[in-house]
């Protein structure tokens, strides 16, 4: 049996989440439930078996980010899981995204409840992943609009790197690899596609199906041979027919 305790401002929120909870996660029991991030504090330091914390981002004035800058001054302190919940927010769920948590808008899905649920359970045990909080926190603190840190998901852990290092990404079937600066490579086990999504907007474009480059670190564009591009690491980019004009905007206004 799961323990939760679900952190919203708003009673009928809570109410209604319960519910989905009782009809589709009835392997999980709600431990306790509050409307603050003091509520939220105290209720994780009462309950410290609790294997999960739904919180939402937006509490009456305050922020779900504050209990978890909270919890992240206290590394060694046990936390559960956080699955956060909100409405449509472009930049909180796209911080979420870069620190590789887990989120559900609102009004909640049962089927995308039940995944993130079964998750939880799966990873039952394990260390939980203080570096995805600080990430969050970080990016949170430094600029509303601009991340500078992202959580890279391998076979091996969780990599926190910083956007500015990430040469290029290069498909690999469901993986993804990345060619960083001056670093080893790695392979994260998410697919370009997501990493594509997740980075529209922060200076990488999608060139080719297989590649999606940093342009901070482009360095010669050739038309020859069908068209590709010489990054600064030396590295050759084909460049698809159907990418080319905005390529060549791009160029113009570098």
């Amino acid at each position: 049996m799961l323990k939760a305790i679900i952190i919203d401002d708003e009673p009928n929120s809570r109410e209604t989440l319960i519910g989905k909870l009782d009809l589709f996660c009835p392997e999980l029991e709600v431990a306790g439930q509050g409307g603050s991030v003091q509520e939220g504090l105290d209720m994780i330091k009462e309950q410290e078996d609790a294997d999960v914390l739904f919180l939402d981002i937006d509490l009456a004035g305050e922020s779900g980010f504050d209990l978890l800058k909270a919890l992240a001054e206290e590394p060694e302190a046990k936390h559960p899981a956080i699955i956060f919940t909100t409405a449509h927010d472009e930049f909180a769920i796209q911080a979420i995204k870069f620190s590789a948590l887990d989120y559900l808008l609102k009004p909640i899905d049962p089927e995308e409840l039940v995944k993130a649920v079964r998750k939880v359970e799966s990873e039952k045990g394990l260390p939980k992943k203080a570096s995805n909080f600080n990430v969050l926190v970080e990016n949170i603190r430094q600029a509303s609009d601009s991340p500078k840190k992202i959580v890279v998901p391998t076979s091996d852990g969780m990599h926190v790197i910083r956007l500015t290092d990430i040469v290029r990404l290069e498909s690999s079937s469901n993986y993804t690899t990345f060619f960083l600066n001056g670093q080893k490579n790695l392979l994260a086990s998410k697919t370009l596609k997501e990493f594509d999504t997740m980075l529209e907007g922060y200076s990488f474009l999608r060139i080719h199906k297989s590649h999606l480059v940093n342009v901070n670190y482009l360095k010669k564009y050739v038309q020859t041979d069908g068209g590709y591009l010489i990054l600064e690491d030396g590295s050759r980019i084909p460049v698809a027919n159907r990418k080319k004009e905005q390529l060549m905007t791009l160029l113009k206004n570098l």
